[in-house]
């Protein structure tokens, strides 16, 4: 994002984030951001590839936040259900705090949005992305190693933690009153530890009837 003119991201990206926040993808237009960053569209496109390429940069700065929470977390450190409530615990203050930001990164980002950005755009998020699934599937990895759980895939059951909290967050952001209520932080405290009985009761793991932390 260095040009001989100067670095000009930092306030495109700004304006940017602004009215999408406000306006959404598709209320936003390249001119809007130009004008408000006080710029030319001409100088957006020296920077950007596309809109999409400025949506998805902005969308890289929650990913950003989230990847930073997640791995405070110590995962070596912490037993398995404390690790696992941590981490959870992270995932829905980020989506609690920012949920603009959640929005744009698990609903309003699409795949032909990601193949319409810059090289540069999407090595950033498949990087952050990744580095967001590494924490839970560390954990996956050290209650397999620990003989917790059976021999599962830790990417795998990772993708389905995240999945299955993702889920039930986006009902509660999209307004759901029937399906979902308001104690969405205990329903997917719920829904994570039948997941983690689940996991734990796989041929290979600890026999069942174990005594569990309530």
């Amino acid at each position: 994002m260095e040009t001989s003119r100067g670095n000009r991201a930092p306030a495109l990206l700004k304006s940017a984030q602004e009215l999408f926040f406000h306006n959404g993808y598709a209320g936003t237009t390249i001119e809007q951001v130009s004008r408000r960053a006080g710029f030319s569209k001409r100088t957006v496109y020296l920077y950007f590839k596309n809109k999409d390429d400025l949506f998805l940069a902005v969308a890289s700065q929650g990913l950003e936040r989230l990847q930073v929470a997640l791995e405070e977390v110590d995962v070596d450190g912490l037993e398995y259900e404390v690790a696992v409530e941590s981490i959870m615990d992270r995932y829905i203050r980020f989506a609690s705090e920012s949920p603009e930001y959640f929005r744009f990164i698990f609903h309003d980002s699409t795949q032909a949005m990601i193949a319409n950005a810059s090289e540069s755009v999407r090595e950033r998020i498949a990087q952050q992305e990744r580095a967001c699934l590494r924490v839970p599937a560390r954990v996956v990895e050290k209650a397999v190693a620990e003989g917790v759980v059976g021999p599962v895939d830790p990417q795998e059951a990772a993708i389905v933690f995240w999945g299955t909290v993702t889920g039930i967050i986006l009902l509660s952001l999209g307004g759901s009153q029937t399906v979902l209520p308001d104690t969405r932080p205990d329903v997917i405290r719920r829904a994570v530890r039948v997941l983690y009985y689940g996991f734990k009761n796989l041929p290979g793991s600890a026999a069942p009837g174990e005594p569990e932390d309530s």
